[in-house]
């Protein structure tokens, strides 16, 4: 986390850039209206970049649990280990809500 960030700012943007890159994950790899295509790297990919472009210099841009844990651990950074929940709950409650969202809005039968 950026030392000018706050908290809750590095948690909002946990939460929103996970909240997208788990909503183009289901959707782009498990739609049946997407089936054979193979642009699932790149739609991933894409937004990958754009969220660590826009979001990385806020909360580092893990948006992964494992991710955030490794930066945390790995980055040397004193007391860093105080900010490793904010890496655990934001992608949680991004995908959880992705997962929502995808639910109440993709209807295949």
């Amino acid at each position: 986390m950026s030392p000018k960030a706050t908290w809750a700012s590095a948690m909002l943007v946990e939460i929103i850039f996970t909240f997208y890159l788990a909503l183009v994950v289901l959707n782009v790899a498990t739609t049946r209206a997407n089936e054979g295509n193979s642009f699932y790297g790149l739609a991933i990919g894409f937004l990958v970049f754009v969220a660590a472009s826009a979001g990385g210099d806020v909360s580092g841009g893990a948006f992964n649990p494992a991710v955030g844990t490794g930066l945390t651990l790995m980055s040397g950074v004193k007391d860093s280990i105080d900010d490793i929940w904010i890496y655990w709950i934001g992608p949680m409650v991004g995908a959880f809500l992705a997962s929502l969202f995808f639910n109440f809005t993709v209807h295949e039968d």
